[in-house]
């Protein structure tokens, strides 16, 4: 009894007693120069063990059957059958197209030709195919507008040197006695005005509102088209004073303000 109480009083043999460390909250920044070991909890994304059970992930966007490929996307809409003046304006047309038609010079609902069309669009493709297969030059629309005068409106330069070089009229005028060089004009398409005034237009012309191309030019602000005409104006005035002998000048045309 007396050597048991006697080891219980011995020094070496008394445990020591563990006390509450104070919390420590570990971090990553931490983790490694501590002695203590981290035990991640269950939410830790960053635990990987095959005892836990796997955490739900949930997607903020959700895929419809159509992302994922599981329908067939349907066209409520009917296919818009492409007419063969559509195509002409497009620069689509073939010959199969051309040949499929009686006519090549067909009208459609606003009594235009297919060489209408491709003539406004600036498909030269389609001019050049259409003018080989028997389409008239010179076609009227219902407002008298002639392929020409469309080109010219939109200033396709390479389509109104051809339709000129295929005999296509240059003084033409539609039914507001309108001519092309008008129509150039007032769109501000200065190559334009350029090649149907070397053409022999006649910049003189007046409309039913007695205005002519110089006068359009200026009142739509068009100061290329502008430009264009005043310069070609004073050089056919240089060579009419250049050729003709004072007493024989005629009367000139008057370039507006």
């Amino acid at each position: 009894m007396d050597q048991y109480l006697e080891k219980l009083n011995n020094e070496d043999d008394i445990k020591p007693i563990f006390q509450s460390s104070p919390t420590v909250s570990l971090g990553l920044s931490n983790l490694e120069s501590s002695k203590q070991k981290w035990s991640p909890s269950l939410e830790d994304d960053s635990r990987k063990s095959a005892f836990l059970p796997y955490k739900v992930y949930t997607c903020n966007s959700m895929l419809t059957n159509l992302q994922r490929g599981n329908t067939i996307t349907e066209n409520h809409f009917p296919a818009t059958t492409v007419s063969f003046h559509m195509k002409a304006g497009q620069g689509e047309l073939t010959l199969q197209d051309i040949f499929k038609e009686s006519d090549v010079n067909v009208k459609d609902c606003d009594n235009l030709t297919a060489l209408h069309w491709a003539s406004f669009y600036g498909q030269i493709h389609s001019v050049q195919l259409l003018i080989e297969n028997g389409a008239r030059v010179n076609e009227m629309g219902s407002e008298e507008e002639t392929p020409l005068l469309l080109a010219a409106s939109e200033g396709h330069l390479d389509v109104v040197r051809f339709l000129i070089g295929q005999g296509a009229e240059v003084n033409h005028v539609d039914h507001m006695c309108n001519t092309a060089l008008m129509y150039a004009a007032k769109g501000n398409h200065p190559h334009t005005c350029q090649e149907l005034l070397l053409n022999g237009i006649n910049f003189s012309l007046e409309n039913l509102n007695g205005d002519n191309a110089h006068t359009i030019a200026v009142e739509n602000n068009s100061t290329l088209a502008q430009t264009v005409i005043e310069n070609f104006l004073i050089l056919q005035l240089e060579s009419i004073i250049a050729v003709e002998p004072s007493g024989n000048r005629g009367v000139l045309p008057e370039i507006s303000n």
